[in-house]
């Protein structure tokens, strides 16, 4: 009998990259979204659409599977602290908590690194640095609540895993580069700090990759219970990378600039202001913006290596190829005015 695995968030980025990986194993899938997902369910994907938040909706596509992603979350930037909240904490309990009431065995979990963010930045660190209290950002707050929850409830019955993938980039993307594109097509991208700042990416189909090396990893039981960074070979430096890529698309590089300080203060001033007066989108800038834009935040990837066997099979030189191919055809259908070079 084949086995039956849930995605939940199934149509999404990550999401239809995991379905994939499944599908080539022989796996029966199934998918959990707010929406219709027409290309899943011409692949013989079983496609439920429901909202996790509601326990009767996550009950009803838990029952009957064997292992579970937990790939859903809410990712926007805005203001929405409930909408975070009912999604990424009250979600996931509802996923658990029904992996544990049909007797599910294996959970991956996927998370982020944001949930370490303490306002400074990384370079190199490992999984023993803490969760933290306190956040700029109710995403990082509410991603930190759902990873504590899903890893609190490994047991023998339930075998959890959480993984951190950092700054996803690949077909697909709905966010970091249509969005830097927008941005620079209106001339507000500015620069933060020095321009020195190395971070780590994660080229979707690494991320895809590592998270069934956990499932598979769970059976052996040394991985459960525990959250992995993901990432690539090496960091690369934020700004170089960006203006790289706007190049080769036909955009202008990014030339100015505004230093972390004011950026900093800036985020600040603008997060008083927008909750003063109760407004849901997401300021321009933030103090978490501010020190993302400026700060290094790469981690090390020595335990997913040692402990599943994680190593990128799509190089960084690779995957730039890719995503250039795939940015030129969004930017030509998109119209936006190309840029010459000399």
């Amino acid at each position: 009998m084949r086995m039956k695995v849930l995605v939940t968030g199934g149509g999404g980025f990550l999401g239809c990259h995991i379905v994939e990986l499944l599908l080539k194993r022989g796996y029966s899938v199934r998918a959990v979204g707010r929406r219709r997902q027409p290309i899943l369910e011409s692949r013989g994907v079983e496609c439920q659409r429901g909202d996790i938040s509601f326990q009767d909706d996550a009950y009803k596509a838990v029952r009957g599977v064997d292992a579970v992603f937990h790939v859903a979350g809410r990712a926007q930037l805005d203001m929405k602290f409930h909408a975070y909240y009912n999604t990424n904490v009250v979600g996931t309990k509802n996923i658990v908590r029904a992996c544990e009431y049909y007797g599910v065995t294996k959970l991956v979990h996927t998370s982020t690194p944001a949930v370490v963010f303490n306002g400074n930045g990384f370079s190199g660190g490992d999984e023993s640095l803490p969760l933290r209290k306190r956040y700029h950002w109710f995403y990082s707050r509410t991603k930190a609540m759902a990873e504590e929850f899903v890893l609190k409830h490994n047991s023998e019955r339930l075998k959890t895993v959480a993984l951190r993938p950092h700054l996803l980039l690949g077909e697909g993307d709905p966010h970091l580069m249509p969005k830097i594109i927008r941005s620079v097509e209106r001339g507000k991208l500015r620069m933060v700090g020095d321009g020195t700042n190395l971070v780590d990416i994660t080229f979707v189909d690494n991320a895809a990759y590592a998270h069934l090396l956990a499932f598979d990893a769970l059976d052996a039981g040394k991985v459960c219970g525990k959250a992995y960074f993901i990432g690539q070979e090496r960091p690369v430096n934020l700004w170089e990378f960006i203006n790289m890529v706007l190049k080769n698309v036909g955009l202008p590089p990014v030339r100015k600039r505004v230093s972390f300080r004011r950026a900093y203060f800036l985020g600040r001033l603008m997060e008083t202001w927008y909750k003063y007066f109760r407004w849901s989108k997401m300021p321009p800038m933030t103090r978490a913006l501010a020190v993302a834009l400026s700060k290094d935040h790469y981690f090390s990837h020595e335990r997913a290596r040692e402990d599943f066997g994680y190593a990128p099979q799509v190089t960084i030189e690779e995957g730039l190829s890719s995503l250039i191919k795939i940015l030129r055809i969004q930017v030509k259908v998109l119209k936006v005015p190309s840029y010459s070079l000399g």
